[in-house]
């Protein structure tokens, strides 16, 4: 697939936004690799470049990446180990961006994201994929949280405390989310960590966005109304997320976006911005996820030619900028001024939110 000329439009739009992707799992590939983020590595030559090689530091920077949602992936099959695990990935994370403090910065706020961006650094936070990494424990959110914590994946591929995945070891298309999940959304909304249905079932997904009294993003998915995939959502679940004020996260991978690359991407977008508003579209690339991604996205460096794409579409600059990172900063806030809000006035608390936290 030849990718299309970026024009000087498009480049200069690009250029001057704040670009947040909102699902990368490049702390997984360098755990694996022992990758140096600092070195440009080697595109992956394999068809559809499958798996790995998307992303380093200086690709990212190449295609103007400000902030990186780093996934925390927890293996299954040790939940009782999980939150030490979370604990250790928070701190290797810690580690890489103290060793390159001229390219990235940790940061869980919409200030320190901005800072860091002015500072000509990445802004790199994580997030928790699948709640099987908690093995039920919710008093370890608050450390979490400092240490680099910024959202909460409630599902991954299999079942857990909270609720079901959409696919995967104890999918459901019946079960909704377990009173330890009812718990794990009051605990959230209170410390100020976003929630992220990405990979939860449709009942659990609805569920948390009715009881959310702060925004919920996707952080990666797709559109089942634009191509059918069984990662992807359909228009009541991206009207549920909308509804609290969040985002979708458009995800990269040709398995749930269908052929079609760059095109393909836009419609999925194009899709919620004209079912759910421009306020709720938002990028989840799901680089170095274990997936297939078409040829014009997949490297970092290519960014430019998805910013074209949506130029090409009809999309003003701020519609771009806004879907590139303006959204989830809006909902970064909202969620840690609620956060703030609770704590300042617990007799203003919603009965029946927080009460039945685990401690």
């Amino acid at each position: 697939m030849r990718p299309r000329p970026v024009s000087d439009t498009a480049r200069e739009v690009h250029d001057a936004a704040l670009i947040v992707d909102l699902h990368c799992d490049l702390l997984l590939t360098s755990f694996f690799l022992r990758w140096n983020w600092r070195r440009q590595h080697r595109p992956n030559p394999i068809p559809g470049s499958p798996l790995m090689g998307q992303c380093d530091i200086p690709r990212l920077q190449a295609g103007n990446v400000g902030c990186l949602g780093l996934g925390l992936v927890i293996n299954p099959l040790r939940r009782r180990s999980g939150p030490a695990a979370v604990m250790g990935d928070l701190a290797r994370l810690g580690n890489i961006v103290d060793g390159a403090p001229d390219a990235l910065a940790l940061a869980t706020t919409p200030q320190g994201i901005r800072s860091a961006r002015a500072r000509g650094q990445i802004a790199c936070l994580a997030g928790l994929e699948g709640a099987h990494g908690l093995y039920g424990r919710i008093a370890d959110l608050p450390e979490m949280r400092r240490r680099g914590l910024a959202y909460v994946g409630f599902a991954h591929f299999t079942r857990n405390a909270a609720c079901r995945p959409m696919v995967g070891w104890g999918s459901s298309t019946t079960l909704g989310l377990t009173d330890h999940g009812r718990a794990l959304v009051d605990a959230c909304n209170q410390e100020g960590l976003v929630i992220d249905v990405a990979h939860v079932n449709k009942p659990g997904l609805l569920e948390i966005c009715a009881r959310s009294r702060a925004p919920v993003i996707c952080s990666h998915t797709a559109c089942t109304a634009v191509h059918r995939s069984p990662r992807g959502l359909d228009d009541a679940q991206l009207t549920a997320v909308a509804q609290t004020g969040g985002i979708i996260g458009v995800i990269f991978a040709t398995p749930f976006i269908g052929p079609g690359g760059v095109e393909a991407v836009v419609a999925h977008m194009d899709h919620i911005r004209r079912t759910q508003g421009i306020e709720h579209v938002a990028l989840g690339t799901d680089w170095e996820g274990w997936v297939v991604y078409p040829r014009d996205l997949d490297s970092a460096e290519k960014l430019p030619a998805l910013t074209e794409g949506l130029l090409r579409a009809g999309w003003t600059p701020d519609e771009v900028h806004a879907a590139y990172g303006e959204n989830f900063m809006r909902v970064l806030g909202e969620v840690q001024s609620y956060a703030g809000e609770w704590m300042s006035h617990p007799d203003e608390r919603p009965p029946g939110h927080g009460d039945d936290v685990q401690r």
